[in-house]
């Protein structure tokens, strides 16, 4: 699918270069096109307005306006208004809309939750990862954070007015919600060995029981049982961005939590408890072993060559 704007007008045509549609009428220029292999097409207008449509199907899969976005936040007068631009709108390697502002502010539309999500920003000043990336290999949002950096380092210095401690708790947990909003695997890992060390190394027993409590589940009776459809209790999913939970909390988060002996009682408990979760899936009840039935043997003159 190509995509060809002419006196303000997009007009959509195949690989072969047919014309796949009329001209579509939008009532204001085009700003931002992104498409994808699946026949999907974004397009932002010189108003604010944001369109994805489903080609293929001729559907409108989204109309969302940017207003919200641009507002400036600290606009006291209507002299502010419209000072904040927008310099990139795309898909998202997840499939979602991704738009990035001149602040360096990222905000991803969530399909499901149909709203906006702030995946980046400059709010962690303080934080020990504010300067320092914590991705091996940036991935789409290391990416978004070294532009955020980049952008904060031509800012005026900032003011130390709250805790480091708390800054860098609130950047991990952004960082990794932001890495989950984004379907990212790899960086949601990495995130999770950051956020895990840094509470193991604060001794904060209470997220670190409640992180662990996610990744291993329900208690073993009540898995697969009818009260998971509790909607006050909701299914608990084994996998999360294509990770197993038990794996990740095995290799992962069990071992990273190691490094203060603080917590020491705290490992040890998720430790027995995952133990008794692999324990009771490895054994087999010998009622669902089907047995084998007994091979005949051959005929006798089965052999025999006759001459």
């Amino acid at each position: 699918m190509d995509l060809i704007t002419k006196n303000r007008f997009p007009y959509v045509y195949t690989k072969c270069g047919r014309r796949a549609m009329p001209a579509m009428m939008m009532g204001s220029a085009a700003v931002f096109i992104d498409c994808d292999d699946c026949w999907k097409l974004l397009l932002v207008t010189r108003r604010g307005l944001m369109y994805i449509w489903d080609l293929h199907n001729r559907t409108c899969i989204l109309q969302d306006s940017l207003a919200a976005l641009v507002a400036s936040p600290d606009e006291s007068s209507a002299n502010h208004a419209g000072a904040v631009k927008v310099i990139s709108a795309k898909f998202s390697r997840c499939g979602f809309p991704l738009v990035v502002l001149a602040s360096r502010h990222a905000f991803l539309f969530d399909m499901s939750m149909k709203c906006w999500l702030r995946i980046a920003d400059d709010c962690f000043p303080a934080s020990n990862f504010a300067s320092s990336f914590i991705f091996p290999q940036a991935g789409e949002l290391g990416k978004l954070q070294i532009d955020v950096g980049k952008f904060m380092a031509r800012k005026p210095i900032w003011s130390r007015v709250t805790d480091d401690g708390l800054q860098t708790r609130a950047h991990l947990e952004t960082q990794l919600a932001a890495s989950l909003a984004l379907k990212s695997p790899q960086e949601y890992r990495q995130c999770l060995l950051s956020y895990i060390r840094f509470l193991a190394r604060e001794a904060d027993e209470s997220r670190l029981r409640e992180v662990c409590e996610s990744f291993l589940g329900p208690p073993m009776g009540m898995l697969g049982s009818e009260s998971s459809t509790d909607p006050k209790s909701p299914a608990w999913d084994s996998d999360v961005l294509g990770m197993k939970k038990h794996q990740l909390l095995r290799e992962d988060i069990l071992p990273s939590m190691a490094s203060n002996r603080k917590v020491q009682r705290l490992l040890n408990e998720f430790m027995d408890l995952l133990s008794e979760y692999e324990a009771a899936k490895s054994k087999v009840d010998p009622m669902d072993i089907t047995p084998a039935l007994p091979q005949q043997a051959p005929e006798a003159n089965a052999n025999v060559v006759t001459s």
